[in-house]
């Protein structure tokens, strides 16, 4: 009986194991939906060259210059990720991004919602910047407390006249063409009547390009966007009203603003950008490696580069940080020609110009290379005069429509401080064996000789300077004069009057380059040259013997608080760097706010 009652027993636990084995799982707790996260802040360069400046060290700026193109790539990668539903665009930081990369951020955005993709847009007081690319999103969140400063485009110029005068500074200045925009700050108390004309009807052609941007983006009128920018200033509850934004928000952050709208607590937000991680540091290798000028990796495979040309252009044979040195430049150039690995080149330009004799030996090196390999051009925030000089190579250029391009012209120009120095108790004597001795004079300005000598050469550089964009621009000389002179124009006026083939970014440029080169989508692109960091730069230069600590801190600071090519200049010529140097420099109204 014993026995039966065990086997009963065992049969009862075999059945019951079954049992178990058999019941349905219990459910899994379903997934938390992501939300990527996407946070723009800081100073933006389309290639930063200079991750150190003496403002960062007085505390004065934002941290050192992010690369541009990483940052787009990473926000474009989103829309072929088929994991990403949802993005919330974080615009509440502080950031520094100039018209036309705005431009190209925001046709990012655009391809996010076209590929499927639901963005959200967060901002707390929105400036030009931020609102031109909150309203690429599908909804704007505004913190309750917050502003909408929808201001239309404008730009500052700085008069120099009246206060040289105080000073007891004169200037000479040679010139050609009837447009005197670069040197009029330095000969005028203020600015001429047809010049603000010329101006202003600039600035127009570059607003309307902001004006279709956002009612593209908002669905509304270009002529409302441009009315609500006459009003400008827009308290939260007025944005609203205005169809600006689409809620209001507690000034909470991105993240609660977001589950606020969307009615969810429990979500994940994942970060977009994440920070690469830093490097372990060895101080020997750091010091090594300061000391070492670091050279661009060799290409291993068929590759196309992008080339950045970003700074004043200058002669010489050393680099400098935020400059196109000649010297280098032709020298990276040439490498570029003779790789059997560069399939193509975009050239990326971001110049006010300076050097015209630079600026031809650099264009030397162009017309070389795309005899060579493909070429395609791509204007950024400016690419005039001497800029746009070394573009006239034949080859198709691409700018953003506010892009400043054009300022074909030419001048010679010096300070004279020679009342400044008797005031101060210092007096000249030049001692030569002629007269034109007398042009090195830093206390008297030029004889009526010295000067037709000067404008003899202005005026061959200018008439070299027409013949180049007539021959690249497959126009005659007489159709090139009336908008040279040294006009200025946006990327839009540009491609109207045949300096420009297209308005297009980077990414259109690459587009085109790729069909020229026959070069598939997986050919990679690399951008040249490699950045260095201030620090970097300038002991390198100093283990060579040849640091020149005044200009290169001044060079750091201008580069970070808006750097005047003509004051570069005249820094170079009063230090003897450059003797006398026409100059193909475009005005000093780059900074279009």
């Amino acid at each position: 009986m014993a026995k039966i009652h065990c086997l009963a027993f065992a049969f009862l636990l075999s059945w019951c194991a079954a049992a178990q084995e058999q019941a349905p799982a219990a459910p899994a707790a379903p997934a938390r939906p992501k939300v990527h996260a996407v946070r723009i802040e800081g100073v933006f360069a389309d290639l930063p060259e200079v991750s150190l400046g003496v403002a960062d060290l007085l505390g004065g700026m934002k941290g050192a210059p992010k690369a541009f193109y990483e940052l787009r790539d990473k926000i474009a990668r989103l829309a072929k990720d088929p994991e990403v539903k949802t993005v919330l665009l974080d615009l509440s930081a502080e950031k520094v991004l100039n018209l036309p990369q705005v431009a190209e951020l925001a046709r990012t955005l655009r391809d996010l919602r076209a590929a499927g993709k639901t963005v959200h847009a967060y901002v707390e007081n929105a400036g030009p910047v931020e609102y031109q690319l909150a309203a690429q999103a599908d909804r704007i969140l505004l913190a309750e407390m917050g502003l909408v400063d929808l201001r239309s485009l404008a730009m500052t110029v700085l008069f120099l006249k009246d206060a040289l005068d105080l000073l007891g500074m004169q200037t000479d200045v040679v010139r050609v063409g009837e447009f005197k925009g670069a040197v009029e700050p330095f000969v005028l108390p203020k600015m001429s009547k047809h010049l603000r004309e010329h101006y202003t009807a600039m600035l127009e052609s570059m607003n309307r390009d902001v004006v279709q941007r956002i009612a593209e983006g908002r669905r509304m009128d270009p002529a409302r966007v441009r009315e609500l920018q006459q009003r400008r200033l827009f308290r939260a509850a007025e944005a609203k009203e205005a169809g600006l934004v689409d809620e209001l928000v507690a000034w909470h952050g991105a993240r609660r603003a977001y589950a606020q709208v969307a009615k969810a607590e429990d979500f994940e937000l994942v970060d977009a950008l994440p920070k690469k991680k830093p490097k372990s540091l060895n101080l020997m290798t750091m010091v090594s490696d300061l000391f070492q000028p670091k050279k661009d990796r060799k290409l291993a495979e068929p590759t196309l580069v992008v080339l950045h040309l970003s700074g004043g252009i200058a002669d010489g044979d050393k680099p400098e940080a935020g400059s196109i040195v000649s010297g280098p430049t032709v020298k990276a150039i040439d490498e570029l020609a003779d790789s059997e690995h560069v399939k193509g080149v975009v050239l990326r330009v971001n110049s006010p110009g300076g050097s015209a004799t630079a600026s031809e030996a650099i264009l030397l090196a162009l017309k070389r290379l795309s005899a060579r390999k493909p070429v395609v051009v791509s204007m950024g925030e400016l690419a005039a005069s001497g800029g746009y000089y070394i573009t006239c190579f034949g080859r198709p250029i691409l700018a953003e429509a506010a892009t400043l391009t054009g300022s074909i012209g030419v001048f010679g120009m010096r300070v004279i401080p020679g009342a400044l120095m008797r005031r101060v108790g210092v007096h000249e004597e030049l001692i030569g064996l002629d007269e034109m001795n007398a042009m090195d004079s830093i206390t008297q300005p030029w004889s009526d000789a010295a000067k037709q000598k000067v404008q003899g050469f202005v005026d061959e550089v200018y008439e070299r300077f027409t013949g180049h964009v007539a021959a690249s621009r497959r126009m005659t000389r007489e159709k090139v004069l009336p908008i040279a002179g040294g006009r200025v124009w946006s990327g839009a006026q540009a491609v109207e009057l045949g300096l420009v083939d297209k308005v297009g970014g980077l990414d259109d440029a690459l587009a085109l380059l790729r069909r020229d080169a026959q070069a598939d989508a997986k050919v990679p692109v690399v951008h040249r040259p490699e950045p260095k960091n201030f620090v970097e730069s300038f002991l390198s230069s100093m283990a060579e013997g040849e640091a020149s600590l005044d200009l290169d801190l001044l060079r750091a600071v201008l580069a970070r608080v808006g750097d005047h090519p003509v004051l570069m200049a005249l820094l170079r010529a009063a230090r003897g760097e450059q003797g006398l140097r026409v100059q193909a420099l475009a005005p000093e109204i780059v900074r279009v706010r």
